[in-house]
C-alpha cells in the first residue's frame, strides 16, 4: 500500500486565527478524513509571545509538533525516507533549509516525496511595510535565489488567486509550476447563523447598534486608518468593529488608537479580538457593509464571508481584492487610501440600504460567497496531492 503521509510546515498555527492558519487547519483537517496521515510542524510562539505553546498536541485529527522559533526559524524534524509529501505554507527565508535539504536528496537520488510550496502571497508580499534593508534582502532572496531554487527543486507551487500566480510567473517561476487553488469557507458561513449564534454574542451586536465591520490581524499591511478617517464623515451612531488577533508590531495598535482620538472617534472604534465559528458569521451578518482597505491581498479570505453573508463589501482597488469585488456589481472599489470616497460609498450604503441596487448588490455576494467551501477546497488539494503521490510511485 502506498504511504500517505504529509509534513505540513507553517510558523504559526492554531490559536493563531490569521488567513493562513485557518486554510491549513481547515483543509488538512478534511485531507486527514480523507485517509491521510498529517504532522504539523510548527513554532510554540503565537502572534504577541514566544515560546509559549505546547510542545506537540492533537486537534481534528492532525498531529502537531512545535518547534522553538530562533532567528533563522528551525529544522523540522521528518522522517524523510517515509513521508509522502512536505508542503511549506507562506514563504520564509527560513524555508530555505528545507528547500535545500530537498535539493540534496534530489541530487543523491534519494528524495522520495513531493515538495510543494504554498505561499500565500509571501513570495510576493507588500514590499512597502519593511525596513530598507530588510526589504533588498528580502526581494534579492525571493527573486534570485529563491526562484531558481523553486524551479530546481519544487514540485508544485499553490497560488491562493490568479493574481498571485501571475505575479509569481512573473518572477521567473516556471509556468507549469504554479496552480491556483483558492480559498473556501467554514461549514458555519452555511447554517442558519440568527439560530445558531450564542447569546453572548448577540447581545454585544444588539449593544452596537449600526456597525461596519473588517475582520483581520492588527497589522500595519491591513490599513485599519483610512477607514478611520472616513468615520468622521459618516454618521455618528456607525461604529467600526475590528476583529482579530494583535500582532506585535511598532505599536501599531496604539497608533490607531491615538488617530482614533484625534478624530474624535475614538469611542466608535471598536478591537474584538478574536470571534471564531458561526458567531463570527452573526457579527458579519448584522453589519451595515464589510470595509476591507488592506493594502495588499493574495486572495482575502475575510472577504469571502463577508460575501457569504449577503454583506456589501467596500474594499481596496489593488492586488487579488478586485478579483472577488467587482465594482457596484457585488460591492465597491475604493483607491487605497482614499477616505473620501470611502466615506462617500458607506454614506451611500447606509442610506440605500433597502434599494434595488443594493439588494441586487447582496444577492450577487451572496450567490458568489457560497460557491467555495474548504473542502471543496481541500478535494482540488486532494487531487493534486494524489497525483503528486503517484507521479513520485511511478
Amino acid at each position: 500500500m502506498i504511504k500517505k503521509h504529509i509534513d505540513v510546515i507553517v510558523k504559526y498555527f492554531t490559536p493563531v486565527a490569521a488567513g493562513i492558519e485557518t486554510n491549513v487547519l481547515e483543509t488538512y483537517s478534511v485531507l486527514a478524513k480523507l485517509g491521510w496521515d498529517i504532522t504539523i510542524h510548527t513554532s510554540t510562539d503565537t502572534l504577541t509571545k514566544k515560546d509559549v505553546l505546547n510542545k506537540t498536541d492533537e486537534l481534528r485529527g492532525l498531529r502537531i509538533v512545535r518547534y522553538k522559533y530562533s532567528r533563522f526559524g528551525y529544522f523540522p524534524k521528518i522522517d524523510w525516507e517515509n513521508t509522502s509529501l512536505v508542503c511549506l505554507h507562506n514563504f520564509n527565508v527560513s524555508h530555505i533549509n528545507v528547500i535545500l535539504y530537498s535539493g540534496l536528496l534530489k541530487i543523491l537520488g534519494r528524495k522520495k516525496f513531493a515538495l510543494i510550496v504554498t505561499p500565500h502571497g509571501g513570495f510576493n508580499p507588500e514590499w512597502s511595510i519593511y525596513p530598507v534593508f530588510m526589504r533588498i534582502a528580502k526581494q534579492t532572496y525571493h527573486y534570485s535565489i529563491g526562484t531558481i531554487l523553486i524551479n530546481l527543486f519544487v514540485d508544485k507551487m499553490r497560488a491562493v488567486s490568479e493574481w498571485e500566480r501571475n505575479e509569481i510567473i512573473k518572477k521567473g517561476v516556471k509556468q507549469e509550476k504554479v496552480i491556483t487553488i483558492s480559498n473556501g469557507l467554514e461549514q458555519e458561513a452555511y447554517l442558519d447563523v440568527d439560530k445558531n449564534a450564542s447569546a453572548e454574542i448577540k447581545e454585544k451586536v444588539k449593544g452596537f447598534g449600526r456597525y461596519l465591520i473588517q475582520i483581520g490581524r492588527v497589522y500595519v499591511i491591513k490599513n485599519y486608518e483610512t477607514t478611520i478617517r472616513a468615520l468622521p464623515s459618516i454618521p455618528k451612531d456607525v461604529k467600526f468593529i475590528i476583529a482579530g488577533p494583535t500582532q506585535d508590531n511598532d505599536n501599531y495598535l496604539e497608533g490607531l488608537q491615538k488617530l482614533a482620538k484625534d478624530l474624535g472617534v475614538y469611542e466608535r472604534v471598536i478591537f474584538m479580538g478574536v470571534i471564531r465559528g458561526i458567531d463570527k458569521y452573526y457579527l458579519i451578518k448584522h453589519a451595515q457593509a464589510m470595509v476591507h482597505m488592506a493594502l495588499w491581498e493574495s486572495y482575502c479570505n475575510v472577504v469571502h464571508e463577508g460575501l457569504s453573508q449577503g454583506l456589501v463589501c467596500i474594499v481596496a482597488n489593488n492586488t487579488a481584492l478586485p478579483l472577488l469585488i467587482k465594482d457596484r456589481k457585488n460591492g465597491y472599489l475604493v483607491e487605497t487610501r482614499d477616505s473620501k470616497t470611502l466615506a462617500d460609498s458607506i454614506n451611500y450604503v447606509l442610506s440605500h440600504q433597502n434599494s434595488k441596487d443594493i439588494e441586487l448588490i447582496k444577492k450577487n455576494s451572496k450567490d458568489l460567497g457560497l460557491q467555495d467551501s474548504w473542502e471543496s477546497v481541500a478535494g482540488r488539494m486532494n487531487i493534486l496531492y494524489n497525483k503528486l503521490l503517484k507521479k513520485n510511485n511511478e
